[in-house]
């Protein structure tokens, strides 16, 4: 009986443990089991997030379907005739770090063949685009369109928003046309449209 009552070779016994020390020793082995299943579960959210960026390029839009649109040119026009060319350019113009498309369209409603929708579009959610508005756009009775001939034209040169159109030179003798000259509006971003920055002319020829 003497023996059994002995603690263990050394000469000191072992304290009594507690019975909550058995809880505790369990919940810490549960513990790294669930730890990284709640850090796969955060890392998932996060590349689940990252991999749904929307690509708000507008070159991926379909212009001439807007065009169309824009125009009402569906119960009107045959489906293969609606838009016969398109010319676009892509750039930054209003300074917000995404492009935005210049458009020169000739559509089934032009009369002589030139582009019958020019302008400035940009992207807009959820997949459309809408029109920038752009001082002097059409022909009108400003003095900057006096002597005007041709079509308006809009493009992008050396970056810069541009219209330029032929201007009509002074008749030579006998009637015969002089050659025409050019007068360009170099546009601007205004913080809510296009606006003049400066007007440009080269002179007509002489007789």
């Amino acid at each position: 009986m003497l023996n059994a009552m002995r603690g263990p070779p050394g000469g000191c016994a072992s304290p009594p443990r507690p019975w909550w020390l058995a809880l505790v020793l369990v919940s810490v082995l549960a513990l790294p089991a669930a730890v990284p299943a709640a850090g796969a579960a955060g890392i998932g959210i996060e590349r689940s997030a990252q991999g749904q960026r929307l690509d708000r390029s507008i070159r991926r839009i379909s212009l001439s379907h807007h065009v169309i649109r824009i125009r009402g040119l569906a119960p009107i026009c045959p489906q293969m005739k609606r838009v016969l060319s398109m010319n676009v350019r892509y750039a930054d113009l209003d300074g917000d770090n995404a492009e935005e498309a210049v458009v020169e369209a000739v559509t089934c409603q032009s009369k002589d063949g030139s582009a019958d929708l020019v302008g400035v579009y940009k992207y807009q959610l959820p997949d459309s685009v809408r029109e920038l508005p752009t001082e002097h756009a059409v022909r009108s009775a400003d003095p900057v369109f006096a002597g005007a001939i041709g079509p308006l034209r809009l493009e992008l040169i050396d970056g810069r928003l541009v219209r330029w159109f032929a201007i009509e030179g002074p008749r030579c003798p006998g009637g015969k046309a002089s050659t025409p000259g050019r007068r360009s509006i170099v546009y601007r971003w205004g913080g809510s449209g296009f606006v003049v920055d400066r007007i440009q002319e080269t002179a007509a020829g002489t007789c």
